[in-house]
C-alpha cells in the first residue's frame, strides 16, 4: 500500500514535469503578456477598446482606447484586414473602413498596439455605418436627357466612382407627349407615339433597369421620378389659386422596385398638396417613397421654378403629408449652389449661371432652416444632400460640364449604412443619415452632444457641445475597391488636406433667412478633428457645418475648392 502511493506519486510529479515542460510554453506564447516578443520585465503595450459589444459606430466616430506601453505603432482593422492608421491620439478614428460582408451584421474591430517589447491587442464586435457615396438625379432620352438609359448605367459602373444611383426621368415626359421646355426633341412626339403602339412603357423600363444594374454589395440603384411643376405648369400659372409659389422640381424615390408603383406628372398633380397626397397614397399601398427638392433658385428662359420655402413650411394644407413624404433638399447640383447668399463669411463656391438663376429671398437654403426651425415643424426633418441632374453627359456623377449650358460639376449625396443594398441606401435617406458634397468624396462625421442629428432635433446641454471629424480626398481606391476620383477628374488630384471648416447657426439678430458663422478654422490638414462649444444655445436654433478642400482646377480661372455640407441639426430643447 505505501509503495502503491509513492509509484502513483512518482507518475504524478512525471506528468506535472511533462505538462510544464511541453504544454505550458504553448499556451503563453499565445499570450500577449508572455509572446516571444516580450523582453522580460520591459513593459508591453496593453490596449483595452472602452465600448460595449455590439455598439452601433459611424464611419469617423472616434474610439475610446486605452492603451499603455508607449507604442511606437498603432494600428486597427476591421476583421483582420487593412491596417488602418487614423488615430486622435491613443484612440482609433474609423476612417475609410471596409464594408460590412452581405449577410453579417457585425463586425470584428481590433486595435493593435506594438514596441520594441511586444504588442498588445483587443477586439470587439461592433455595428459598422460606412459612409457611401452616390449621384441619384439624372435624366436620359424618356425624358430631356442626351443619353440612353443603358449608357448611363454602364458608364456609371464602370467609372466606378459611385456606390449608389438614381434615374429621375421627367413624369411629365415618361410615356407622356410634351414640349414645353428646353431639351424635348421634336420627334418625341413620333416616339412616345410608336411606343404606345407597340405597347413599350419608358416607366417600365426604368424598373427594369433598375434591376437589371443592382448589384448589391457593389452597386445599388434606386428607383424614382421627378416631379417637374414650375410656373409653366397648370399649378403655377398665374390664375392658380397660389401661383407659381405652390409648386417646384422634387425627385421622389421608392424603397424597392415596386412593380406597381406609379410616376406622376405636374398636370395629373397640380400643386404640393396634390403629389403629397399621391406620393402619401403610394406610401400606404406599401410602396414606401421620399422626396427631395433641388435647384429651389432655377430658371429656365422666363419661367421660374424655385422653391419657395416659406409657402412650403406654412401654407400648404395637407402639412402632416408633407412630413410623411419630404426629407430635405439637394443644396448643390449642375444648377449651382443653392447656400451661401445669406451666410456672408461662408464661400458661395460654384454659383448659378446668372441666366439660370431667380434670386428669390425665400427660395435660398437658409430660409428652408429656418423654417424647418419653427415650432410648427418641431420634430420633423429636413437634410442637405447633393445630386448632379445630369442631362447633357453621358454618365452620373462626372467632374465634366459645358460652361455654356448647367456649368458645374456634379453634385453627391453621402449616406451612412452597413451594407450598400437598395434597402438601407434608401432608409439612411429616409432617416437623414446623408449629407451633401461638390463631386469629391470628403468624409464628414458631426455629432452634438455626442448624438448624430443631421436633419433632425434633439435636445442638449449648455453649453452645446460639438465635435467634428472629416477626412479629405486620398489616392487610388477606398477600401470597399470604388475609384477616389470621378470621370473626367484626374487621379493625380486627389492628395489635398482640408482648408476650411465653418460652424454655422441661425443668426437670430439680423433675423429670417441670415445665418452666422460662430467658428471657423483652417486646419489645412488631411484628417481634421475639431471640438467646438456654444453656450449661447437656444431653442429652436439649427446649426450647419461646411467644410472645403483643395482639388483640381476644372476651370482656368478658378474651381479648384470644394465643399461639403452637414446638417442642419435642429435644437428642441436645451437643459
Amino acid at each position: 500500500m505505501h509503495y502503491s502511493i509513492i509509484r502513483k506519486s512518482i507518475v504524478l510529479l512525471y506528468a506535472i514535469s511533462l505538462f510544464i515542460i511541453t504544454i505550458l510554453p504553448n499556451i503563453c506564447s499565445n499570450n500577449n503578456l508572455f509572446s516571444a516578443n516580450a523582453k522580460e520585465g520591459l513593459d508591453v503595450p496593453t490596449v483595452i477598446i472602452n465600448i460595449d459589444p455590439f455598439t452601433e459606430v459611424y464611419e469617423g466616430d472616434i474610439i475610446d482606447c486605452e492603451i499603455t506601453g508607449d507604442p511606437t505603432t498603432l494600428f486597427w482593422q476591421i476583421n483582420d484586414e487593412s491596417h488602418h492608421s487614423t488615430f486622435f491620439g491613443d484612440n482609433p478614428v474609423i476612417f475609410d473602413p471596409e464594408p460590412t460582408p452581405l449577410g453579417d451584421e457585425f463586425v470584428d474591430l481590433t486595435v493593435y498596439a506594438e514596441n520594441e517589447n511586444g504588442s498588445g491587442s483587443d477586439t470587439v464586435q461592433i455595428k459598422l455605418f460606412r459612409i457611401f457615396f452616390g449621384d441619384i438625379h439624372w435624366h436620359t432620352v424618356f425624358s430631356d436627357g442626351d443619353f440612353k438609359i443603358n449608357s448611363m448605367y454602364k458608364n456609371a459602373v464602370e467609372d466606378n466612382y459611385l456606390d449608389f444611383t438614381a434615374c429621375t426621368d421627367h413624369g411629365e415626359l415618361l410615356d407622356g407627349i410634351s414640349t414645353k421646355f428646353g431639351g424635348v426633341r421634336e420627334w418625341d412626339i413620333i416616339r412616345t407615339f410608336i411606343e404606345k403602339v407597340l405597347g413599350f412603357s419608358e416607366w417600365q423600363m426604368m424598373k427594369d433597369k433598375a434591376i437589371e444594374y443592382y448589384n448589391p454589395g457593389t452597386f445599388t440603384t434606386l428607383l424614382g421620378f421627378e416631379w417637374t411643376a414650375a410656373q409653366w405648369s397648370w399649378g403655377g400659372k398665374d390664375w392658380s389659386p397660389n401661383g407659381w409659389e405652390d409648386v417646384s422640381h422634387i425627385n421622389f424615390y421608392y424603397r424597392d422596385v415596386y412593380p406597381n408603383a406609379l410616376e406622376y406628372a405636374d398636370y395629373q398633380k397640380f400643386n404640393y398638396d396634390d403629389i403629397f397626397k399621391a406620393m402619401s397614397e403610394e406610401w400606404d399601398k406599401g410602396h414606401l417613397n421620399i422626396g427631395f427638392s433641388h435647384h429651389p433658385l432655377g430658371r429656365a428662359s422666363r419661367y421660374n421654378f424655385t422653391t419657395n420655402w416659406t409657402f412650403m413650411a406654412d401654407k400648404i394644407i395637407n402639412t402632416n403629408l408633407r412630413d410623411k413624404i419630404h426629407r430635405g433638399v439637394e443644396t448643390f447640383s449642375r444648377w449651382g449652389n443653392s447656400i451661401g447668399e445669406f451666410t456672408p463669411d461662408v464661400p458661395w463656391l460654384w454659383p448659378y449661371n446668372l441666366s439660370q438663376f431667380t434670386n428669390q429671398t425665400e427660395a435660398w437654403v437658409e430660409n428652408a432652416c429656418w423654417e424647418w426651425s419653427d415650432d410648427e415643424l418641431k420634430g420633423q426633418k429636413f437634410v442637405f444632400i447633393g445630386g448632379s441632374d445630369t442631362h447633357d453627359y453621358d454618365r452620373p456623377g462626372s467632374a465634366e460640364f459645358d460652361v455654356s449650358y448647367l456649368g458645374k460639376p456634379s453634385g453627391i449625396a453621402a449616406v451612412y449604412a452597413v451594407h450598400n443594398i437598395r434597402e438601407e441606401i434608401w432608409d439612411a435617406l429616409n432617416d437623414c443619415y446623408a449629407y451633401s458634397s461638390q463631386l469629391l468624396k470628403i468624409r464628414a462625421n458631426v455629432r452634438l452632444d455626442g448624438q448624430l442629428s443631421y436633419g433632425r432635433w434633439i435636445n442638449c446641454s449648455s453649453p452645446l457641445k460639438i465635435r467634428l471629424s472629416a477626412h479629405s480626398t486620398f489616392p487610388g481606391n477606398d477600401t470597399s475597391g470604388k475609384r477616389m476620383w470621378p470621370h473626367g477628374y484626374s487621379p493625380n488630384e486627389l492628395d489635398y488636406p482640408i482648408t476650411d471648416i465653418w460652424l454655422v447657426k441661425k443668426d437670430s439678430d439680423r433675423g429670417q433667412p441670415w445665418c452666422k458663422v460662430i467658428n471657423h478654422t483652417q486646419p489645412n490638414s488631411n484628417m481634421v478633428i475639431e471640438n467646438f462649444e456654444d453656450s449661447n444655445v437656444k431653442p429652436n436654433d439649427f446649426y450647419w457645418v461646411a467644410i472645403k478642400q483643395k482639388g483640381q482646377k476644372l476651370m482656368p480661372e478658378n474651381g479648384d475648392e470644394f465643399i461639403s455640407y452637414v446638417g442642419p441639426f435642429f435644437i428642441d430643447s436645451v437643459i
